[in-house]
């Protein structure tokens, strides 16, 4: 297994490293083009709704931490941070069908990134959140 890890600051200037850090390691592990945009996609979504809504866009909130890891199977993304427990796929999908003029704000990001990835788990470990989101290789 391949694992590679990176850490950055909770702040959006940071995103693009973390998203360059991703597609390097999903084009190591084999990707084609089109599976390493959708991972560029949910890490760039991801990282966003950490850092304005865990972090509250403050400057020195908290970090995030991707870890890459790549076996036979999967190309596997896992995203760590330190904000309050929030589990992304508790709450029920938006409906794409509904009228523009009648759909809800938010959820439409977890919706996105579930769509492109082939799995999307949430755990918290007492401590940290960690989003697993894998690709298969």
């Amino acid at each position: 297994m391949i694992q590679n890890r990176l850490t950055i600051a909770g702040v959006l200037d940071q995103i693009p490293r973390a998203c360059e850090f991703v597609v390097n390691a999903a084009r190591q592990a084999g990707l084609n083009e089109e599976a390493v945009h959708h991972c560029y996609l949910a890490v760039d979504e991801t990282c966003t709704n950490i850092i304005e809504h865990a972090y509250g866009g403050q400057p020195d909130a908290g970090y995030i931490e991707l870890i890459c890891q790549t076996d036979s199977t999967f190309f596997t993304i896992t995203i760590k941070d330190d904000g309050p427990p929030f589990d992304p796929l508790a709450r029920p999908d938006p409906d794409p069908g509904e009228p523009l003029e009648a759909r809800k704000t938010g959820g439409w990001g977890i919706y996105f990134i579930k769509n492109v990835m082939d799995e999307v788990n949430y755990m918290h470990d007492g401590q940290r959140n960690s989003l697993v989101m894998k690709k298969k290789v």
